[in-house]
């Protein structure tokens, strides 16, 4: 608005000097970037502080950014990952031993596998004790409705 008032003509004020609503609808129309700062001055006054309505139309783009992302990075980490096995089956094949190399190589690869199967399965019992041993030390009889969303727990 203090820009219209130094930018204005000698002809835009009414006799009491004060800009005429005419003048600055004629301004508004001639000028749409300053026809939408008017309207947000006129919002600002009015007390009207509503959110602009959210852009819809970008949020699956985004979504769809961001499901690309997370696919070149799966790729990544799988390549990486047969990259990482290859690797070391190579360099298993490559050892001095009794028997044939492929034979180091289907050992490495088996036992690899193994190795992974049995880690997985000791990570899981370690979960269960734990959650075991938790809704012991807490029986749902002991708990009261108090319990159910305390504001100051630890």
């Amino acid at each position: 608005m203090l820009e219209w008032v130094q930018t204005s003509t000698p002809g835009d004020t009414d006799p009491a000097g004060d800009k005429t609503e005419a003048v600055l609808e004629e301004q508004a129309l001639k000028d749409p970037e300053k026809a939408q700062s008017l309207i947000a001055i006129e919002h600002a006054r009015s007390g009207d502080l509503r959110l602009a309505e959210p852009n819809w139309t970008s949020k699956p783009r985004v979504l769809v950014l961001a499901g690309a992302i997370c696919l070149i990075g799966l790729a990544i980490f799988v390549a990486g990952a047969v990259a990482g096995a290859v690797f070391v089956v190579d360099k298993a094949a490559r050892l001095k031993l009794p028997w044939p190399p492929a034979g180091t190589s289907t050992l490495t690869l088996v036992g690899a596998s193994l190795l992974g199967a049995a880690a997985w399965r000791v990570g899981q019992a370690v979960l269960r004790r734990r959650a075991v041993r938790a809704s012991a030390e807490n029986p749902p009889e002991s708990r009261t409705e108090d319990d159910q969303n305390p504001v100051g727990a630890p």
